[in-house]
């Protein structure tokens, strides 16, 4: 028995036990940074969870976080530095969104994106999106409705967009560092816009009206050239970019009915399911980029007369939605090529995957090999699958 009870104190010896724990009292739980400007260093804004309001029992009347803003030289400094005005201390395992301001992304990103790459204890499944026309302190300031946490309510509506809408993209920070430090390919991030009163965001009053005065709003990419935002994908731009790069699992479709009646008759084609086959190759010893894009649609909104039990209208239908899948790609593409010199959508990257001894003589110039010798083909094979529970509308019967 004492062999036993010894063997058993040997084994223990090598546990750690909870001598690093911190309880969590002790903790400010962030969920949401920003990163602003100012002379000679950067301005860091954390979003902290109230812990008495999230009590269901004994809610408050208060907002469910709070906010601090202190400015410093580095993200580490502004960190320790934020203990002269928190309670606890700054705990950002538990990050949900950072939010750069327009200037920071400007200037350079990679500086401040060290610290929450290298930090051990941050995880790296939070987005990462750049406050566009605002300051990153006024993004975190606006409270929000249906989810609590404003954190959370933009990481959802950031994730909900880009899987049923499309012109936006969720971009955390294991990919967009993994861009910036790739072969043939520069990053995007979406824009967080602040839509109201900046001032008004954060009074409990904006959250309690029907409509709100303030609100949050993601819309359009941001192109970068290395770690400098350089411009912005329009919606239509950014839909098209999506679509070149794969990531469109659902979005609509807007086709105009040959005959109108009223200015706003149209119909909805449902796209889901596409996906993207890129290739590379040389002709006449310049660069040619092949697209070929397929998706599948479903019919979801008639509001003009049409037979669609005819097989000629399904097929003019899919060559419309090719057509306009189409023309968003190209749109996106020439406006990387002419305006920003920026290879976001990864073509480069393709090269060096597919044909690494042609990259190796390109990659030096690449920025300007895209803008001005790439040729890009696009090809678009849409399928129109299901025409929902009806086959024709109804209101030609209502009218007859």
């Amino acid at each position: 028995m004492k062999r036993i009870v010894l063997v058993l104190c040997i084994c223990l010896l090598p546990l750690s036990g909870c001598w690093s724990s911190r309880e969590l009292n002790e903790l400010a739980i962030t969920v949401a940074v920003g990163i602003d400007e100012v002379k000679d260093g950067i301005e860091l804004t954390v979003q902290i969870i109230n812990p008495g309001d999230m009590q269901v029992q004994t809610p408050t009347n208060g907002p469910s976080v709070t906010t601090y803003s202190i400015k410093a030289d580095s993200v580490m400094e502004a960190l320790r530095k934020m203990t002269i005005k928190s309670p606890r201390k700054i705990y950002l395992s538990h990050l949900r969104m950072l939010v750069l301001s327009e200037g920071i992304a400007k200037s350079g990103i990679a500086e401040v994106l060290d610290f929450f790459a290298r930090d051990h204890e941050v995880r790296t499944d939070y987005f990462v999106v750049v406050a566009k026309n605002s300051r990153a302190s006024s993004v975190l300031n606006v409270l929000t409705t249906i989810e609590k946490i404003p954190a959370n309510y933009m990481f959802a509506a950031l994730d909900t967009s880009q899987k049923v809408w499309a012109p936006t993209r969720g971009v955390k920070l294991n990919e967009l560092i993994s861009n910036l430090t790739s072969q043939g390919k520069h990053p995007v991030l979406t824009a967080v816009l602040v839509k109201g009163n900046h001032k008004k965001g954060g009074d409990m009053a904006n959250i309690q009206r029907v409509n709100q005065k303030t609100i949050l709003k993601f819309k359009g990419l941001g192109i970068f050239k290395g770690d400098e935002l350089v411009g912005w994908f329009n919606e239509s731009e950014s839909k098209g970019y999506n679509y070149v790069t794969g990531n469109v699992k659902s979005t609509v479709v807007v086709i105009p009915c040959e005959k109108k009646e009223k200015s706003h008759d149209i119909i909805g084609v449902e796209m889901l399911r596409t996906s993207t086959d890129i290739k590379s190759r040389m002709k006449g010893g310049k660069p040619v980029i092949d697209v070929n894009l397929k998706g599948e649609a479903n019919i979801a909104d008639v509001e003009c007369q049409v037979n669609l039990q005819d097989p000629a209208m399904i097929t003019e239908l899919e060559k419309k939605t090719e057509h306009d899948v189409q023309d968003k790609m190209r749109r996106a593409i020439k406006r990387a090529q002419n305006e920003y010199q920026s290879d976001v959508f990864g073509f480069g990257e393709v090269f060096y995957r597919q044909n690494v001894k042609d990259w190796n003589k390109m990659k030096n110039r690449w920025d300007e090999i895209f803008a001005t010798d790439l040729e890009v083909n696009l090809k678009v094979d849409v399928q129109i699958r299901r025409l929902g529970t009806l086959n024709n509308s109804y209101m030609k019967e209502m009218q007859d």
